[in-house]
């Protein structure tokens, strides 16, 4: 794929970063359960999510819902928003999984 920039990244490259950010995801769960500071990792992945949508343009229709819902976690405090914060993670997983599949079929 050619990146805004244009540099060429192996699809299998940005599988992987997909795959590593996947798992930091997930990972937001029970750091939330256990009380581990859930906010500044997601920050992180807000922040990469932010810069593959700049490098890769057309994928922004992609990346612009998971970048909301990921946004979105840092209202979701409260003891009684864990389900809703929960549901929320799984569905940006399901939103990676849309995004890799619209990379692989470039």
């Amino acid at each position: 794929m050619i990146l805004s920039n244009n540099i060429e990244i192996s699809n299998e490259a940005i599988a992987y970063n997909l795959k590593r950010l996947t798992n930091q995801i997930y990972k937001l769960l029970p750091n939330r359960e256990e009380n581990i500071d859930w906010q500044t990792p997601l920050s992180t992945i807000v922040e990469e999510f932010a810069g593959m949508s700049r490098l890769m343009p057309r994928q922004q229709e992609n990346i612009f819902p998971l970048l909301c819902k990921l946004e979105g976690l840092h209202s979701l405090t409260g003891e009684d928003d864990f389900f809703q914060y929960r549901r929320t993670i799984f569905e940006c997983l399901n939103l990676i999984q849309v995004l890799k599949d619209s990379i692989e079929g470039e």
